[in-house]
């Protein structure tokens, strides 16, 4: 089988890694480089990687996010972050008004050209033989973040990228049925969708994960049901993003 499609079809996400262990300078620039070719909007490549080098920085981050330990084991911490602000300056040499950046699409634009990148970034990374967790959950420290990274206006930390060597191997992870995410022409029929949701949770709940505590289903119930405090939009807003809404 084609190399990278083998790494694609292996992917697995590892929380807990061997201390200690440093990339080698080569392979993170690999690793760099790949993800500074993923494509994006009108190649203007959206996006800002932040490598967290400083043990102090890198220990501040994980104490802000208690339930993501792994953030302070794994040999390499990239933060991506949104970033409309070189296309501020670039606005700014030609005079332009930059008023498109508080449209939501712009803030669209920017976490999928980010998204792009980590991505090609965690594929070159695995590629190499190294293990890959994403934390999203920084979204919740993002004001902190703005302070601690030095983040100017435009910007946002969408996610973090670990990267080291697995402590303990995981079991390739179940995924939905391809009819309830792969259709031709038409978005798939209700039913279909609710089958597989049940046939999915079955699975998953043969499957065992320690970490989940909620059935497949009632675990998605649960989280859409809840009303969280929408503190990144202000924060969205102080920066620069979604301050026009109509």
């Amino acid at each position: 089988m084609n190399h990278a499609i083998a790494t694609l079809l292996n992917h697995r996400t590892y929380r807990h890694f061997k201390t200690g262990l440093t990339l080698p300078p080569e392979h993170l620039q690999t690793i760099i480089n790949c993800a500074r070719q993923a494509p994006s909007w009108m190649n203007g490549q959206h996006y800002t990687i932040i490598n967290i080098t400083s043990p102090e920085l890198r220990a501040q981050i994980t104490a802000l996010q208690p339930a993501n330990p792994q953030i302070g084991t794994c040999s390499t911490y990239l933060v991506f972050v949104a970033d409309l602000h070189r296309a501020g300056l670039c606005s700014r040499a030609y005079n332009g008004t930059f008023s498109a950046a508080g449209e939501p699409d712009s803030l669209i634009t920017a976490v999928t050209d980010t998204a792009l990148a980590a991505q090609n970034a965690a594929v070159a990374a695995e590629s190499l033989g190294y293990a890959t967790c994403y934390t999203g959950g920084i979204r919740n420290i993002a004001a902190e973040l703005v302070a601690l990274l030095g983040l100017p206006e435009n910007t946002f930390p969408v996610f973090g990228l670990c990267i080291g060597t697995p402590d303990i191997e995981m079991q390739l992870k179940p995924r939905l049925p391809e009819n309830t995410v792969y259709a031709e022409n038409r978005y798939p029929e209700e039913q279909t969708l609710s089958d597989g949701l049940e046939q999915y949770e079955r699975t998953m709940t043969a499957f065992g994960e320690a970490r989940e505590k909620f059935p497949y289903r009632e675990k998605f119930a649960r989280y859409y049901s809840s009303t969280y405090a929408p503190k990144n939009i202000p924060l969205l807003q102080t920066q620069g993003w979604l301050t026009k809404t109509t």
